[in-house]
Protein backbone atom coordinates (compact mmCIF):
# COMPACT_ATOMS: atom_id res chain seq x y z
CA UNK A 1 0.00 0.00 0.00
CA UNK A 2 1.80 3.39 -0.77
CA UNK A 3 1.29 6.24 1.29
CA UNK A 4 1.68 9.70 0.29
CA UNK A 5 4.89 11.71 1.99
CA UNK A 6 7.39 14.41 1.67
CA UNK A 7 11.11 13.43 1.57
CA UNK A 8 14.48 15.16 1.05
CA UNK A 9 17.39 13.51 -0.44
CA UNK A 10 20.31 13.21 -2.74
CA UNK A 11 19.50 12.36 -6.27
CA UNK A 12 21.81 9.66 -7.16
CA UNK A 13 22.33 6.72 -9.52
CA UNK A 14 23.58 3.19 -8.44
CA UNK A 15 22.68 -0.14 -9.19
CA UNK A 16 19.52 -2.09 -9.04
CA UNK A 17 19.27 -5.40 -8.41
CA UNK A 18 22.82 -6.39 -8.17
CA UNK A 19 23.97 -9.72 -9.86
CA UNK A 20 20.13 -10.62 -10.94
CA UNK A 21 19.15 -10.47 -14.46
CA UNK A 22 17.06 -7.32 -13.42
CA UNK A 23 20.48 -5.50 -12.50
CA UNK A 24 20.43 -1.93 -14.52
CA UNK A 25 21.37 1.48 -13.54
CA UNK A 26 18.49 2.98 -11.96
CA UNK A 27 17.85 6.05 -10.23
CA UNK A 28 17.18 6.46 -6.34
CA UNK A 29 16.52 9.24 -3.68
CA UNK A 30 19.27 8.89 -0.80
CA UNK A 31 18.03 10.06 2.19
CA UNK A 32 19.32 10.40 5.82
CA UNK A 33 18.19 7.06 6.73
CA UNK A 34 17.28 5.03 3.72
CA UNK A 35 17.47 4.53 0.16
CA UNK A 36 14.42 4.84 -2.23
CA UNK A 37 14.24 3.72 -5.81
CA UNK A 38 13.24 7.15 -7.86
CA UNK A 39 10.53 7.87 -10.47
CA UNK A 40 8.51 10.72 -11.70
CA UNK A 41 4.61 10.04 -12.20
CA UNK A 42 4.01 9.92 -15.99
CA UNK A 43 8.10 9.23 -16.41
CA UNK A 44 9.97 6.33 -18.03
CA UNK A 45 10.47 3.68 -15.95
CA UNK A 46 13.82 2.48 -17.31
CA UNK A 47 15.47 5.76 -18.61
CA UNK A 48 13.69 9.21 -17.55
CA UNK A 49 16.26 11.97 -18.63
CA UNK A 50 14.67 14.35 -16.16
CA UNK A 51 15.72 12.43 -13.52
CA UNK A 52 19.17 11.62 -14.69
CA UNK A 53 19.40 15.40 -14.76
CA UNK A 54 19.41 15.68 -11.04
CA UNK A 55 21.58 13.13 -10.12
CA UNK A 56 23.92 14.87 -7.51
CA UNK A 57 21.48 17.46 -6.43
CA UNK A 58 19.24 17.50 -3.11
CA UNK A 59 16.28 17.79 -3.72
CA UNK A 60 12.76 17.77 -1.79
CA UNK A 61 9.71 15.46 -3.58
CA UNK A 62 6.36 14.91 -2.72
CA UNK A 63 4.85 11.39 -4.03
CA UNK A 64 3.60 8.71 -3.49
CA UNK A 65 5.74 5.21 -1.34
CA UNK A 66 5.04 2.32 -1.33
CA UNK A 67 8.19 -0.30 0.22
CA UNK A 68 11.93 0.92 -1.39
CA UNK A 69 10.23 2.46 -4.49
CA UNK A 70 9.33 6.59 -4.14
CA UNK A 71 7.27 8.03 -7.06
CA UNK A 72 7.42 11.73 -7.28
CA UNK A 73 4.57 14.25 -8.26
CA UNK A 74 6.50 17.09 -7.26
CA UNK A 75 10.37 16.97 -7.55
CA UNK A 76 12.08 20.93 -6.07
CA UNK A 77 16.04 20.92 -6.77
CA UNK A 78 18.28 23.02 -4.44
CA UNK A 79 20.39 22.96 -0.63
CA UNK A 80 17.91 22.32 1.56
CA UNK A 81 15.15 22.08 -1.11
Amino acid sequence: MANMVELQGKVVLKKFAPGSKSEHDAVFLETDDQSYQLRRLGGNPFDDPALKAMVGKTVKAKGLLNDQLFIAHELKEGEGA
